[in-house]
């Protein structure tokens, strides 16, 4: 009988980089669409967003959603607390995740339950991002991948 197979510190430095990238981004996708779900079935009709571009045509929704915004998103929300906090500051892994994931969060600007579903994702980037760092792998692309599949994946369903 083998017990069940559980990631641990060693194991995700063996999970390879498209690994991450697309696992990072279903765990995004499939975790929002689930959690949006749970808080209609306990709160009703979430109150309406704005949908970022949707008047544009779809060229333009992919250029920005898709590639742009998570490059940049990427840099500011990932990149530079956790380089900031982890190397000039020299404190740990942990608290450089934790400010990321604050910032990301904030940055969206969200004050309702919406900031529930962008938490998901903050902590899924910060994670990818902490994980290719530590094993000096490419965690700035790592992490705008992610981040940009996981937009296609939401822009592939408001467009269905």
């Amino acid at each position: 009988m083998h017990a069940p197979t559980v990631l641990t510190k060693r194991s995700w430095n063996e999970v390879p980089r498209w690994g991450l990238i697309i696992g990072g981004a279903a765990i995004m996708f499939f975790g929002q669409i689930a959690l949006i779900f749970a808080q209609y079935a306990l709160w009703g009709a979430p109150p309406p967003h704005k949908i970022p571009l949707a008047d544009k045509p779809i060229l333009v929704q992919l250029f920005f959603i898709v590639m742009l915004m998570p490059l940049l998103e990427t840099i500011a929300g990932q990149w530079l607390p956790i380089r900031l906090i982890n190397g000039v500051f020299s404190l740990s892994w942990r608290v450089a995740a934790v400010g990321s994931i604050a910032l990301f969060t904030l940055m969206h600007g969200y004050v309702d339950r919406a900031v529930v579903s962008i938490l998901l994702g903050a902590v899924v980037l910060a994670a990818v991002f902490i994980v290719e760092a530590k094993r000096n792998g490419r965690p700035v692309l790592s992490t705008w991948l992610t981040h940009a599949l996981a937009n296609a994946c939401v822009l592939s369903l408001q467009h269905m």
